[in-house]
């Protein structure tokens, strides 16, 4: 397996402590920066083969610290291979830090800056402190599923289990926040969306960090008030209580990669405004929202699929009334329109901000197989034939079919655990 070969690869490095982060999909979509005001279905998520995770290890070196990343590849055989693509010296001055906002490795640096921030105590060991941060994502950037949130999870977990700060309230001075996963879960939304002013909100934050399948509430946090100002959210497991061990999904990344920020801020902004349309359709997600939980706790993943549907079209006319022209995105709509034509897909839908990213299906447990291979060839004849493709979706440009020769399909496990050291 690819996750043990990744174990087994940092394992020679002789890390002091290896943590392994999550991806997740939004099972109803309300977009994350405005879900203050609802319940909302969505789960952590590995690849059955591929990882879609994050990987970061830290140990102790004796000069300055530094930063490597890795990139995993594949050779012409198919066999998976890790290589070091960069390494960079660590800076731990508070002025350089914030510095390094707009540059390559600002997700490092602003987990640093809001550890600072957080736990002074904790702040001062790893400024004295020399060690080797190595970072391996095996998500796809900017595909919808929470790689960026991945990333920082796991360092800001990785940095704070290293020193010995998880759940320890011991010594803490009177300004410093304990360290946990609700306490990670909430500074790596200010991160994002205060740091580095990518508009974002909990929900992909929470479930990383948390692990399974839940209903998280994000009641009074409407407004994203720093940490101990607003309520934390209610992270409600129902993986366990309803014994689901497995969700009938393919993932589908489309290829064509966006900014989630630009989505969720149009978006957050119509919605703080109170636009009344807006505000109707998010009422009907909202509705549709706590009906899921009835069909998830049934597993009747047919009562599910007609949610999901529902969902999109709503998602559709939001994104429209937001004056995105295509919708949730040009890439997923065809993807969806072209899957759900199959007899054993109760629904495709978006994961994610939209415009690009990725979506899924819910098929036929007994067919997940048979539908994967379908949608690939579908997927496949729809970029290689274009009168193929102009007589499935007449009014959408040709060109679309370069960015979904990129697409790339994961079939998909419940992470459990969330972000942790292993």
């Amino acid at each position: 397996m690819i996750v043990e070969y990744i174990k087994n690869y940092f394992n020679k490095l002789k890390p002091d402590i290896l943590v392994h982060s999550p991806s997740r999909i939004n099972l109803i979509n309300p977009l994350d920066a405005v879900e203050a005001d609802f319940w909302m279905p969505a789960v952590a998520i590995e690849g059955e083969d591929y990882p879609l995770s994050v990987f970061v290890y830290i140990k102790e070196i004796r000069n300055r610290s530094k930063i490597k990343i890795f990139q995993l590849d594949y050779d012409n055989n198919g066999n998976a291979n890790i290589k070091l693509i960069e390494e960079k010296i660590l800076t731990k001055s508070i002025n350089e830090v914030k510095s390094q906002f707009l540059g390559e490795y600002k997700l490092i640096y602003a987990s640093l800056y809001r550890l600072y921030l957080t736990n002074n105590t904790l702040w001062k060991k790893i400024e004295k402190s020399n060690f080797e941060i190595g970072i391996l994502s095996t998500i796809p950037r900017q595909s919808g599923l929470g790689g960026s949130s991945s990333i920082i999870l796991a360092l800001l977990y990785g940095l704070a289990d290293y020193f010995g700060f998880i759940n320890n309230t011991s010594n803490l001075n009177s300004t410093d926040l304990p360290i946990n996963k609700d306490i990670i879960a909430e500074m790596c939304t200010k991160i994002e969306d205060k740091d580095l002013n990518i508009t974002a909100g909990y929900s992909d934050r929470y479930v990383i960090a948390r692990g399974g399948l839940s209903f998280c509430s994000y009641q009074g946090k409407l407004y994203h008030k720093e940490i101990t100002q607003e309520p934390l959210a209610v992270y409600d497991r129902i993986d366990e209580l309803y014994d689901i061990n497995e969700l009938p999904i393919i993932v589908c990344f489309s290829g064509s990669t966006h900014e989630s920020g630009n989505v969720h801020k149009k978006l957050r902004e119509l919605y703080l405004n109170k636009n009344p349309e807006i505000l109707e359709k998010y009422k009907e997600l909202a509705e549709i929202a706590w009906k899921s939980r009835f069909s998830l706790m049934m597993k009747d993943w047919e009562q599910l699929g007609i949610y999901f549907k529902k969902n999109t079209n709503i998602m559709n006319e939001i994104m429209q009334i937001a004056e995105f022209k295509y919708g949730i995105g040009l890439a997923n709509n065809i993807l969806i329109k072209l899957i759900e034509e199959h007899n054993d897909v109760y629904a495709a839908k978006l994961t994610g901000a939209g415009g690009g990213g990725s979506v899924f299906a819910l098929v036929n447990p007994k067919k997940i197989i048979n539908v994967l291979n379908y949608w690939k060839n579908r997927l496949n004849k729809l970029i290689k034939n274009p009168a193929f493709f102009k007589q499935k979706f007449p009014d959408f440009p040709l060109e679309i079919r370069n960015k979904l020769k990129k697409a790339q399909f994961f079939q998909i496990k419940i992470n459990k655990t969330g972000v942790k050291s292993i």
